[in-house]
């Protein structure tokens, strides 16, 4: 980890101090994980195609570990990350992360990564965020609703195209971010300062006078407390 280096403070005489200079000791726990999964990164990236699970997976440990593995290789950010060691966009390589992490190789042969990034998406909007674990639906018994001629039919995911699921997922999207009438106004007031494209998938839950959250993304974790911030509770919570 890069030494981090303090402002100079004016010395009573006006003068700016000298800066003071502080070692920042990172864990070896952390250190000998980061260099284990660039290893494998690094090799995955060599093997080329053949190797895209190992690549993105190893891609997944290092920007979803707690803290981010890349913080011992002297980077402050996912995306000083990748574009020192990955060349893509967070975009982009979240996209292939999650494919790596919910789908088989076989899959991957079968589906194709953009119809399986479809796919997932859709399958999260159904369960109203990013999933935790193992997504609770086999890709081939997956059903896709598609609607033609005011009539809707449900498509297995080999014979859905990308854009009937992006459709089918758009549709999903637009149901959940409309707060329900009879939800409380504790959650109608938490609900309205979180409706952003980056907290979309965030669940609020108010039970037994205590409020519970779901699905905050770690990136969007800052937006995610000024919502909070912002947000004006009725005066009997209810």
């Amino acid at each position: 980890m890069a030494k981090s280096r303090s402002k100079p403070k004016p010395s009573r005489t006006g003068a700016l101090a000298p800066p003071v200079h502080v070692d920042v000791e990172v864990d070896k726990a952390l250190q000998k994980k980061w260099a284990q999964a660039l290893d494998v990164l690094q090799d995955a990236k060599r093997e080329g195609a053949g190797a895209f699970d190992r690549q993105w997976e190893a891609v997944g440990a290092i920007i979803e570990h707690d803290p981010p593995l890349f913080l011992a290789g002297g980077l402050s950010t996912v995306k000083a990350f990748l574009e020192k060691h990955v060349g893509e966009n967070e975009r982009t390589a979240r996209r292939l992360v999650r494919v790596a992490k919910y789908a088989s190789p076989a899959e991957e042969d079968k589906y194709g990564i953009s119809k399986l990034d479809a796919a997932i998406g859709f399958i999260e909007a159904q369960i109203g965020g990013p999933a935790q674990s193992r997504l609770p639906v086999a890709f081939d018994a997956l059903r896709v609703p598609v609607e033609k001629d005011g009539k809707t039919s449900h498509k297995l995911l080999e014979d859905s195209t990308v854009e009937e699921i992006h459709a089918a997922t758009r549709k999903l999207q637009r149901a959940e971010n409309k707060t329900p009438v009879k939800a409380s106004p504790v959650v109608k007031a938490l609900t309205k300062e979180l409706q952003t494209a980056k907290l979309r998938g965030v669940t609020v839950r108010f039970a037994g006078g205590k409020v519970s959250f779901g699905g905050v993304p770690i990136e969007a974790f800052v937006e995610f407390v000024k919502g909070l911030a912002r947000v004006q509770l009725p005066r009997s919570p209810g």
